[in-house]
């Protein structure tokens, strides 16, 4: 499909279905003059109109053949190159499928990038943030506290693209989209008993390089925070901080509106191809439910490797309690018989219980209220001696 687009008036996000209508115009090689109406002044393409055509992106790694993922409305005869590009599968999920590309004017005086997407993880707990930190070193999600749009913009430009930044403000056009996602998002995290939040931030920087020409960024930035409580009342919050799409136009100094135009058509002019975004959703969510489910077995033979642990633990503790018990009861015997035989005392048991009476008797009486009889004489019965039946013979205790 081609359009034609004014030079001097690039169309705003909103004017973008005008591009179709222009489409009857035929498409030119340069700015060779070509007759008006009506004798009208000649124009030229390039001077007085351009050709933009729509330019397809494919995917060349995640499924078994080519297959096209997206594609954008550029200037024709820009030089262009790009794709999906697929991370590893253990590497960081946020950064799986990355979409990018770059283009440039015929001169190369105006070019524009399209960067992969980039993840980063945190947390508050310190013990998970160590884990973070090994994980990175592994291939994993880099390691960052959350940031906004405006704050990824200042940064990636000064540090990444080695431009000054001014003018940093948010993109309102897009915010009230972006916002109604982020509530669909969360308001499905509900459903699903998960305690996460998502928020969406896009912003817009004026860049200033060292050689004098000059560019606009646009940042998109998804935050989620999740809670994760636990049994005593505490827990511990993870975040995930996500550059989806960053989009870079640079131009010569004094070409800032024809800049803002092309990349506020380009940007509206983007289109995933829905076949192959299904596809690797489909991908995306079979990969998934295959981790859950390996995690879920592994967390099965993880509990029942503690289950059986724990009880050959519980065997081995009670054997040795028990063991214990026996040698504490013998050494208690034997320290219960030095210290009496050293205060002289023996103990004696009765309905009542043990109570410790002078040793060297060989019986003992009692009479249920406090009274205690010992007595070495052989054929002794203070219940016929005292005629007084509530006098007990009691046992002594070993």
């Amino acid at each position: 499909m081609l359009s034609v687009v004014p030079t001097h008036r690039y169309p705003s996000l909103k004017a973008m279905a005008l591009l179709s209508m222009l489409s009857a115009f035929p498409p030119h090689a340069s700015a060779q003059p070509m007759q008006s109406l009506k004798g009208a002044a000649p124009v030229a393409e390039g001077r007085d109109f351009i050709v933009v055509n729509r330019v397809r992106f494919l995917d060349r790694m995640g499924f078994d053949r080519p297959i096209e993922a997206f594609s954008v409305l550029l200037p024709k005869g820009w030089k262009h190159e790009g794709g999906v590009q697929w991370g590893s599968v253990q590497g960081c999920r946020g950064e799986l499928v990355r979409p990018a590309m770059k283009a440039s004017s015929a001169d190369g005086s105006v070019r524009m990038e399209m960067f992969p997407a980039q993840s980063f993880s945190s947390t508050d707990d310190p013990m998970m943030l160590q884990a973070l930190q090994a994980g990175a070193q592994s291939g994993g999600c880099k390691v960052n506290r959350p940031f906004s749009s405006e704050q990824f913009v200042e940064g990636f430009a000064r540090r990444d693209l080695g431009a000054r930044v001014t003018n940093v403000r948010p993109d309102e056009g897009r915010r009230p989209m972006m916002q109604r996602l982020d509530d669909q998002s969360n308001a499905t995290a509900r459903q699903y008993g998960q305690n996460s939040q998502q928020r969406t931030t896009l912003s817009f920087g004026d860049l200033t390089f060292p050689d004098g020409t000059e560019g606009l960024l646009h940042a998109v930035v998804v935050n989620v925070t999740q809670r994760q409580p636990n049994y005593v009342g505490g827990g511990s919050t993870t975040f995930s901080s996500t550059m989806a799409t960053a989009v870079l136009i640079r131009f010569p100094a004094g070409r800032r509106q024809e800049g803002t135009g092309l990349l506020a058509m380009i940007m509206a002019s983007h289109r995933m191809n829905p076949t192959w975004q299904e596809a690797q959703s489909r991908f995306l969510t079979q990969l998934g439910n295959m981790e859950h489910a390996a995690s879920m077995e592994r967390i099965r033979l993880m509990g029942e490797q503690s289950r059986a642990y724990a009880e050959a633990q519980n065997v081995a503790s009670e054997q040795r309690m028990r063991s214990w018990e026996r040698r504490q009861e013998s050494q208690d015997r034997q320290h219960k018989s030095f210290v009496q035989a050293i205060r002289e005392v023996e103990t004696w048991r009765d309905s009542n219980g043990s109570v410790e009476l002078t040793a060297g008797y060989e019986r003992a009486w009692s009479r249920g209220d406090g009274s205690y009889l010992l007595t070495n004489k052989p054929g002794f019965d203070p219940a016929a001696a005292f005629k007084d039946a509530q006098w007990r013979p009691m046992q002594r205790e070993q």
